[in-house]
């Protein structure tokens, strides 16, 4: 596998997380859930900067 299937393994991951996690949000311990919801957000936000840049530099060469 490569560092690129890689990234994509992990944004898949990621977003299922993120969806679980909107899923199962209730009122009553929303500001646990949103604080992690924004921390796997943050790293699958990052994950996918990382795979363009990949993918931008395996274009290039």
């Amino acid at each position: 596998m490569t560092d690129i299937d890689l990234l994509r393994e992990e944004i898949a991951e990621l977003e299922a997380q993120i969806f679980r996690l909107k899923s199962s949000m209730n009122k009553s311990d929303n500001g646990v859930k949103l604080h992690k919801l924004a921390v796997i957000t943050r790293l699958r936000d990052r994950c996918n900067r990382s795979l363009a840049a990949l993918e931008k530099r395996g274009a290039a060469a």
